[in-house]
């Protein structure tokens, strides 16, 4: 028998998939984040997309002992209809954008959650512009992330968010940073979500032992060599224990505790393995954690490839389990008793 592993096939259906091998192996961040913010719809593009939804930028200051930075808050309210007063208490799906800890902004792929739901079900947005690395060394975006979620709870009334309804929704390096501060409100006795969305996540720096990572090192929108050289990037020369996960939340000594935890992973995607692992030691530690693992999809291909088949079912999976936690269409009804098609 051959030790060689075999790298399994994308979905047919996906173009982008398999990508141009990288043969000089370079992190060059200037051209990822000119990359990413190629594709950043800003604040101009998601309200075009998204008409129904008005956009107030609030200055988050940070948490005193932790980090005295000031970071830029976006919140997205579905417009009252006219003569109606804006609904007190309503469910919030807080955003951290994806971009590797080290590219985009707080606009950054907001519309794909924001395509989830309809307004009429008045769920709000908020997406934080944590701080990225190398500029801002691990844990700073984590301590960003934290201080938004400590600030819309602490505005709830104001803001018409109910505080028992937010949902921290992370993707992909924003997932790290997301997990990280679940874990570090943990730590502080500080606002529990009622649920963790961890999106297409990098959760841990390690790829000895796992399969992806050697199977998806080349060759594919996130290739295994370029997470390694992100790591490296986050947390420097250092020593990289960290039992409180602030910095890599898949080195947590204990995931006991978390939120509900959703997890959305591609099965061609260099992580794959990592994140599977995280999830089993959450239920490990008693928690609980609903993990997708979907075939032939490749790191972000339901975002760049939407109208593909597994790409739907992702959507659609994602938006059912919003739906869940915020008891939105209860009994598969939409209010005015229509049923809600997730076609």
């Amino acid at each position: 028998m051959s030790g060689e592993i075999k790298r399994l096939p994308f979905d047919p259906a996906y173009k982008n998939g398999a990508q141009p091998l990288s043969p000089d192996k370079i992190l060059d961040i200037p051209a990822v984040r000119k990359g990413i913010q190629t594709t950043n719809p800003g604040p101009d593009g998601i309200a075009e997309k998204h008409p129904q939804y008005e956009l107030t930028n609030i200055k988050v200051p940070g948490i005193p002992g932790l980090s005295d930075a000031t970071v830029d808050l976006a919140l997205y309210q579905p417009r009252p209809k006219a003569g109606r007063k804006w609904p007190a208490g309503c469910p919030l799906v807080y955003h951290v954008h994806g971009g590797a800890q080290i590219a985009g902004d707080r606009y950054f792929a907001l519309e794909y959650p924001m395509a989830h739901v309809s307004p009429a079900d008045n769920v709000l947005f908020a997406s934080i512009e944590y701080r990225l690395v190398p500029e801002h060394p691990a844990p700073a975006g984590a301590y960003d992330v934290y201080a938004g979620l400590v600030y819309l709870t602490t505005h709830a009334k104001e803001l018409g968010i109910d505080p028992e309804k937010i949902v921290l929704y992370g993707v992909s390096g924003g997932a790290a940073v997301s997990a990280s501060a679940a874990l570090l409100s943990r730590k502080l006795a500080g606002p529990k979500c009622v649920a963790l969305v961890l999106d297409i996540p990098m959760l841990d720096d390690r790829q000895a032992g796992h399969a992806s990572p050697k199977q998806f090192w080349d060759g594919t929108a996130w290739p295994g060599w370029m997470e390694e050289k992100v790591w490296d990037v986050v947390l420097g020369d250092g020593d990289r224990s960290d039992p409180d996960g602030v910095r890599i939340a898949a080195r947590a000594e204990s995931l006991t505790d978390l939120p509900l935890t959703f997890i959305d992973i591609g099965e061609c995607e260099s992580m794959r393995d990592q994140v599977v692992a995280f999830a089993s030691r959450i239920w490990r530690d008693g928690g609980q954690a609903e993990l997708h693992v979907w075939p032939g999809v490749y790191h972000g291909g339901a975002m760049w490839e939407p109208n593909v088949p597994v790409s739907k079912a992702m959507v659609r999976v994602q938006r059912g389990f919003l739906e869940r936690v915020f008891g939105l269409h209860e009994n598969g009804e939409e209010k005015g008793g229509k049923v809600k098609s997730l076609l």
